[in-house]
């Protein structure tokens, strides 16, 4: 990662630049998306952590900081992240119908209910003619943040 912020007008104002990489060979520092509230002791049948799988990430941002006084910080901030794999959330979302099932580490029905397997092909036959739920997972994505920060 590298960033660097440049300072203007009598330092009430900056912008600040960067951005990072990451090469990941075998997923052990890629966090597991939250797909069906999986958490990294469940895994999940979407998002496998497997040695060998890799991931590829980079991200870039342009923030710009506006300071009017020593305890408070307006800032807008654009960024893009980019993956070699499907990670980052859709307008789909991450979350199957009906809401989270509790079982995050098998595949969703599109009624909202486990498959109770994380074999596609028995997910398919257990999920019959409704269907296998799939996240909307895309390779990148674009974000606009702004907010405020007061110290106290």
């Amino acid at each position: 990662m590298l960033y660097d912020r440049m300072w203007f007008h009598k330092d009430k104002m900056a912008i600040t630049l960067g951005g990072g990489d990451m090469s990941n060979w075998g997923r052990y520092l890629t966090l597991l998306p939250p797909i069906d509230g999986a958490w990294a002791a469940t895994g999940s049948a979407y998002f496998t952590e497997n040695p060998g799988q890799r991931a590829h990430m980079w991200d870039s941002t342009v923030t710009f900081h506006y300071m009017p006084k020593e305890y408070i910080t307006w800032w807008a901030e654009v960024g893009y992240r980019h993956s070699d794999i499907p990670y980052f959330a859709g307008r789909g979302g991450v979350t199957p119908p009906g809401g989270n099932n509790g079982l995050p580490q098998y595949f969703t029905c599109m009624t909202g209910a486990s498959a109770g397997t994380n074999d596609p092909n028995a997910a398919a036959v257990a999920c019959g003619s409704a269907g296998v739920w799939y996240p909307d997972l895309r390779r990148s994505e674009v974000k606009l943040s702004a907010g405020v920060m007061v110290k106290f």
